[in-house]
């Protein structure tokens, strides 16, 4: 049976009124929006596996975006969808081969040592976990968030420096003993090449990138290698949370991540070890998850917020549209269905990865892993960037060895920001 356009029977009113609707250009802008959409989540995934690739390195094809003259709606839902995929993806190379982008960098000891007792997938379902409940809990505050993050920015600016100045003390006092004084020492050492990194020429979107991967990234494939770390058959254990720890979690990760957006200087991994005071290594992941998603969200909210670009992809949007009321909810429909693409993406590729990953020559692994970030290092900043990483990473190792809290090396951000707001 044919049903024409020409009908006017119920069905054939229906399928004229769907014909209609696909010849709409509403219906071309939303296809296009959505072939978009999956188009930058498989780039998130493809970057987000690739150790050392940061989605903020977008901000160097700043001119060929503007070129493609996109529509914005259509170039906010590549750019979202690449940055919230590439962000929770990028959890299976930052806790299981340790090798961190900026903001995940303390998920490499929890998430290591978990994968050293077997317990490897747990670790990424922990991370997806806080990063569904963080992309939610952001969207269900939305409005609440409208009024309060204005207000707590013009509140806070006056005592950044101070605020700031606490949460060093706060890390350098929990060490234990004689700990102390080598974690404040670290901290110096590391706000020194924080200042140093302004004199350097090297672009400054991707100066962090061999600081972070020295610091953090290579400190614990180098150990690894000398320690001939061998990983164990990972067992699948299942994983029994409280739905209290995993609500708390959720909360104060999220809400966590929309203080670290105000503070300049200060990571998404700092913010969290400083809400995990009960050293939960579950909680922690949660958290740090959770966070890190919020804080993409409110990154993007901030060039409407209070006028301020808080990362990578907030400085590339802001380059290439404006930012309202319409743009910032577009920007949480689509950050949440990336969301969804992205655990489900995740859970799978990790649970390949895990079942590999103790046939696998760890040694030989965390050799490739070096090579690719040294590699990476030396084509997108050269020689100066070279010797940042070597620098960094001779600190990095330093810290890891005299067993200190290693988010005192944030001090390369946050030393250089308390100095701008003292003068």
């Amino acid at each position: 049976m044919v049903f024409h356009t020409s009908d006017t029977t119920g069905l054939g009113l229906v399928v004229r009124g769907v014909k209609n609707f696909v010849e709409t250009k509403v219906f071309h802008m939303f296809f296009e929006i959505l072939v978009l959409l999956f188009i930058g989540a498989l780039f998130g995934i493809v970057f987000g596996l690739l150790p050392g690739i940061h989605p903020n390195m977008l901000v160097l094809l700043i001119p060929f975006f503007i070129s493609l003259n996109l529509e914005p709606f259509l170039f906010l839902s590549f750019v979202v969808a690449l940055a919230v995929t590439n962000n929770i993806v990028n959890f299976i190379p930052s806790s299981l081969l340790g090798a961190p982008d900026s903001g995940n960098e303390l998920s490499v000891m929890p998430g290591h040592r978990m994968l050293l007792e077997g317990d490897g997938y747990n670790v990424i379902r922990l991370t997806v976990l806080g990063s569904l409940g963080g992309m939610v809990f952001c969207a269900i505050i939305f409005p609440l968030v409208i009024f309060i993050v204005p207000f707590l920015f013009l509140a806070f600016t006056p005592f950044i420096y101070a605020i700031l100045l606490s949460i060093v003390g706060f890390m350098v006092l929990t060490e234990e003993g004689n700990k102390k004084a080598v974690s404040l020492f670290v901290f110096l050492l590391s706000g020194i090449v924080g200042l140093a990194i302004g004199s350097i020429p090297v672009d400054n979107t991707l100066v962090l990138f061999p600081v972070i991967s020295g610091l953090f990234g290579m400190p614990t494939l180098v150990l690894q290698i000398r320690q001939k770390t061998r990983i164990p058959e990972q067992t699948g254990k299942e994983l029994f949370l409280s739905k209290k720890l995993v609500n708390s979690s959720i909360v104060s990760g999220s809400v966590s991540g929309i203080f670290s957006g105000l503070l300049p200087g200060v990571g998404s991994s700092e913010i969290a070890s400083l809400v995990s005071a009960d050293k939960n290594s579950h909680s922690f992941l949660i958290k740090l998850s959770a966070l890190t998603t919020a804080n993409i969200v409110l990154s993007v909210m901030a060039l409407w917020l209070i006028g301020k670009s808080r990362s990578g992809i907030s400085i590339l949007i802001e380059q290439v549209t404006p930012v309202g009321f319409s743009e910032i909810i577009f920007v949480l429909i689509v950050a949440l269905v990336a969301t969804g693409i992205a655990s489900a993406a995740t859970l799978f590729l990790a649970r390949i990865f895990i079942n590999t990953i103790n046939k696998v020559n760890y040694t030989l692994l965390s050799l490739f892993v070096i090579a690719f970030i040294v590699a990476l290092v030396v084509i997108f900043t050269g020689f100066y960037g070279a010797f940042l990483l070597f620098v960094s990473a001779c600190l990095g190792i330093f810290a890891n060895l005299a067993g200190i809290k290693r988010g005192i090396m944030m001090g390369v951000l946050i030393l250089p920001t308390i100095l701008f707001y003292l003068s």
